[in-house]
C-alpha cells in the first residue's frame, strides 16, 4: 500500500484534511502532522504546537517548529513515504518541501503559498521544490506556468463545504434569536484573539448602546479554548451569544452582516453571501514589515478574487470599534448590492468538487 504524509497547521486547512482523509484512508496508508487525531491517520506530531500569527509571535514557537521539522525529517528517512501532501501553512510547509526534496520524496502541495501577494520571485523557488501544485484559484495556474510548474486547478473546497446544516427557524430557536444577528469572527488562532477579540467585542457594545434591539453571535473556532473565549466575552459583552465552531456556517447564512478577521473566514462568508467588514491587526513590527512586502491591492480574498473592493477592509489603526461600527452601518444600507456582488464577482468564479478532484489527482500521481 502506498504511503502519504499529510501536513497542515491551520484550522481551515485541517478541515480540508479531514475530507481528504475520508477519501483516501481505505486506499493509502496515511500519516499526519495535524491539529487533531483522525481515524485512519497516524499523527506523528501535534500541529497545534506549531501555529502562530505574525513574524514576532512565531519567535516564541521556534523550539516547537524545530522539533516538528526534525520529527518530519526522521519520519521521512525511516518510513520513506511515496509523497508528502502539504496543505497551506506555507511558513512551515515550505521548510518541509526542502526536507522532502533532499530525501527524494515527491512533494504535492494543496492551496498554494500566496507568493503573488507577498513575493512574486518566491514562485520560482516554489516551482523548484514542488512536484505538483493543486490550486484553488483559477488565476494561479497561469502564474505557476510562467515558472514551469505543473499547477492544476481542482476547484475550491469551500464551495461544497459552506452550507447550512439546519433550517433558519431551528437555528434561531436553538440560540433564542429573535432576528438575524450580527456575526462576530475574531479568528481561529490565539494570536488573532489577542489582537482582535477585545476590539470586536467593544464594537458590539457600541452597536448595542445605539441599537439595543441588535443581537450578536460568536462561533468559537475548534482550535481555541471555548471556555476562555466565553469568559472574556461575558466580561466585555455579556449579551453576545457564544456558540461552538461547528455552527459557523449556519451563523454565516442566517446572520445579516458580520465583522470578520481577514483570512479564509472572509471567503467563506462571501460564499454564504454575507455582507461583512474585514478587520486585520498584527504586532506593530510585524505589520510594518508586512506592509512593505504585500504586493496586492487588497488583503481579503473576496476583494482579491473580484479584483475590486466589495467588502470593506479596516487594517491596524483603522480597525477601531468606532470605525468598525460606522462601516458596518454603511454595509447594512448597501446590503443587497453587496450580496449581488459577492455572488456574481466572487462565488461564480469558483468551482466545486475540489476535494474529490484533488484525491483522484493524488492517487494517480503516487
Amino acid at each position: 500500500m502506498k504511503k502519504l504524509l499529510i501536513v497542515t497547521g491551520e484550522l481551515s486547512a485541517f478541515n480540508y484534511a479531514r475530507e481528504i482523509v475520508n477519501e483516501l484512508k481505505n486506499e493509502i496508508e496515511l500519516y499526519g502532522v495535524l491539529l487533531e487525531n483522525l481515524e485512519g491517520v497516524k499523527n506523528i506530531y501535534d500541529a497545534k504546537r506549531l501555529t502562530a500569527f505574525g513574524l514576532f509571535e512565531a519567535i516564541s514557537k521556534l523550539p516547537e517548529i524545530r522539533k516538528g521539522l526534525k520529527t518530519i525529517k526522521n519520519f521521512l528517512k525511516k518510513e520513506k513515504p511515496d509523497a508528502v501532501l502539504l496543505i497551506d501553512f506555507p511558513g512551515f510547509n515550505m521548510r518541509v518541501t526542502e526536507i522532502a526534496k533532499k530525501e527524494g520524496i515527491k512533494v504535492f502541495y494543496f492551496i498554494s503559498p500566496k507568493f503573488w501577494a507577498w513575493n512574486y520571485k518566491r514562485g520560482k523557488k516554489i516551482a523548484k521544490l514542488v512536484d505538483k501544485m493543486f490550486v484553488i484559484f483559477p488565476f494561479e495556474v497561469k502564474l505557476y506556468r510562467k515558472f514551469g510548474l505543473e499547477a492544476i486547478y481542482v476547484g475550491n473546497p469551500l464551495v461544497d463545504m459552506v452550507k447550512p446544516a439546519i433550517p433558519e427557524t431551528i437555528f434561531f430557536k436553538n440560540y433564542n434569536l429573535t432576528k438575524k444577528p450580527i456575526l462576530l469572527m475574531p479568528g481561529s488562532r490565539e494570536s488573532e484573539i489577542k489582537y482582535l477579540l477585545e476590539t470586536i467585542l467593544e464594537t458590539a457594545v457600541k452597536i448595542k448602546i445605539s441599537k439595543p434591539e441588535e443581537e450578536f453571535i460568536l462561533p468559537v473556532a475548534e482550535s481555541l479554548d471555548f471556555e476562555l473565549i466565553s469568559r472574556k466575552t461575558k466580561k466585555i459583552a455579556p449579551f453576545v451569544k457564544i456558540v461552538k465552531g461547528s455552527e459557523v456556517y449556519n451563523a454565516m447564512f442566517y446572520s445579516k452582516s458580520g465583522i470578520i478577521a481577514s483570512g479564509t473566514a472572509s471567503l467563506e462568508a462571501a460564499i454564504a453571501l454575507l455582507p461583512h467588514v474585514v478587520i486585520y491587526k498584527l504586532h506593530p513590527l510585524t505589520f510594518t514589515i508586512a506592509k512593505r512586502l504585500v504586493k496586492t491591492k487588497y488583503i481579503s480574498l473576496p476583494n482579491i478574487i473580484a479584483e475590486e473592493k466589495i467588502v470593506p477592509e479596516l487594517i491596524q489603526k483603522d480597525a477601531t470599534p468606532r470605525k468598525i461600527k460606522e462601516t458596518l452601518m454603511e454595509i447594512e444600507i448597501n446590503n443587497e448590492q453587496i450580496k449581488n456582488d459577492l455572488s456574481e464577482k466572487v462565488k461564480e468564479k469558483l468551482k466545486g468538487n475540489a476535494i474529490k478532484t484533488l484525491c483522484e489527482e493524488v492517487k494517480a500521481s503516487l
